[in-house]
């Protein structure tokens, strides 16, 4: 018989949903002054690339992102309302882009802030009932698995709402 969990944690209430993201592009901008090898400088620009990685909580407590935030980011596939949240994540580093190609030395500025990639789904999707855990994996767009079933975004959604009367 298929786990239904609707009907496994009937009269149970959603605590709290948390969603993990795997490889999101962050651009970090920074000006400064390009130094050449014959004395010469000018402005411009370095770009720093990475991969980062992290969690975002949702629950409706206070000081927390409300849920209806996490269900707004599912629906649009857009975090961008949420993206303080990347400046919590880890990762590393991929490339640094200069505007100059031949230059001695950069000096860089202050940074000018980052961008990130917030059009991408979760790669795990996890609802909690307490201490109770419910994990839906990505596996492929717009699909998720949980204990052999698949589930669209909304259907997550649907059964968030159900939970979170």
């Amino acid at each position: 018989m298929p786990f239904n969990i609707k009907d496994n944690f009937k009269g149970k209430k959603l605590s709290k949903v948390s969603i993990y993201f795997r490889r999101i592009s962050e651009k970090e901008t920074m000006p400064g002054t390009f130094f050449f090898e014959d004395g010469t400088s000018k402005e411009g620009y370095s770009y720093n690339n990475n991969v980062i990685n992290g969690s975002i909580e949702f629950s409706n407590n206070e000081d927390s992102i409300p849920i209806n935030d996490f269900i707004q980011g599912l629906k649009d596939e857009d975090w961008g309302h949420v993206e303080e949240s990347f400046y919590n994540f880890d990762g590393e580093g991929k490339s640094i882009d200069y505007d100059e190609d031949e230059f001695e030395s950069f000096e860089e500025g202050d940074s000018e802030g980052c961008e990130f990639d917030t059009k991408v789904d979760p790669a795990e999707i996890s609802l909690y009932f307490g201490d109770e855990e419910i994990k839906f994996n990505l596996v492929d767009e717009n699909l998720y698995e949980f204990k052999d079933s698949k589930y669209s975004k909304e259907d997550i959604i649907e059964l968030i709402k159900h939970f979170n009367k």
